[in-house]
């Protein structure tokens, strides 16, 4: 797992817009790469001096580390964490995402960035609840997850359909932002939105047509609401939920009660 200048661009983006400061983690330690080359690597320079004026690309890479802490550091946050279920990598925090969540982690993070971890997690929705459990009320995830063009590059590819099923309607989330974007440098500006299936009851709608020959990497910023969730806790496709309850029988006009076959 590691930071090109695509995706280093796109935290600083979401970071300094959303003021997003405190305990951070990220899932498996980042390496950082910085610029590549044509159109990703103005975006990091632009990106740079829009929104950490004074500072350079070099100001953001550790001289003495191939890891990204120092690039963390240097965006705002008071502690920053590395989270894998082995220290191969010299993760400061050795947990398996996939077994049960210890207390001391519940509420211990404003911001968790997974750039990249959960897709390798065969018991997904235990990880996606654990680092629901790891947010403090108000925190916020960011996911930088393979989405299409990444056969065989783990055990998943995280689609929109994800985030606003379950992260929206069934944990009460508020999806900050959400795009599709090649990888490929020279698509770096390609990049793409989607409608919210909660609002029109389909699928989502991409907002334009997306390079055929770059894989795409889906960036989400949710946050966490201050209470509760919103949901049962039940995870289902929005048009499938649509047309399921569009099958329903209608409300018997005596009784007011819905008909059904076999049943008095």
């Amino acid at each position: 797992m590691a930071l090109p200048d695509t995706l280093c661009a796109r935290l600083i983006e979401t970071v300094k817009t959303h003021r997003l400061s405190g305990n951070f983690v990220m899932l498996g330690r980042q390496r950082w790469i910085g610029s590549r080359k044509g159109a990703s690597a103005q975006l990091l320079t632009d990106t740079i001096a829009r929104y950490l004026p004074g500072l350079s690309e070099a100001d953001l890479k550790d001289p003495q580390s191939i890891y990204s802490e120092h690039f963390i550091r240097k965006l705002g946050f008071d502690t920053v964490d590395s989270m894998d279920m082995s220290d191969f990598e010299g993760a400061s925090l050795v947990q398996d995402l996939s077994k049960p969540l210890p207390e001391a982690l519940h509420h211990h993070f404003d911001v968790v960035y997974d750039g990249g971890t959960c897709e390798h997690i065969f018991d997904l929705p235990t990880a996606f609840r654990n680092l629901n459990a790891m947010l403090r009320p108000g925190g916020t995830l960011i996911g930088h997850s393979p989405c299409n063009g990444w056969i065989n590059h783990g055990f998943y590819q995280i689609t929109p359909e994800m985030v606003f099923g379950f992260w929206q309607r069934t944990l009460g989330y508020e999806v900050l932002d959400l795009k599709l974007q090649p990888m490929l440098p020279n698509f770096a500006n390609a990049f793409a939105t989607t409608t919210n299936p909660n609002d029109t009851g389909k699928r989502p709608r991409l907002s334009r047509q997306l390079p055929l020959n770059s894989p795409v990497m889906l960036l989400y910023v949710v946050r966490k609401p201050l209470e509760g969730s919103l949901g049962d806790g039940s995870v289902y496709q929005t048009d499938y939920m649509r047309k399921w309850d569009d099958a329903q029988p209608a409300p018997d006009a005596d009784t007011g009660t819905g008909a059904s076959m076999g049943t008095e």
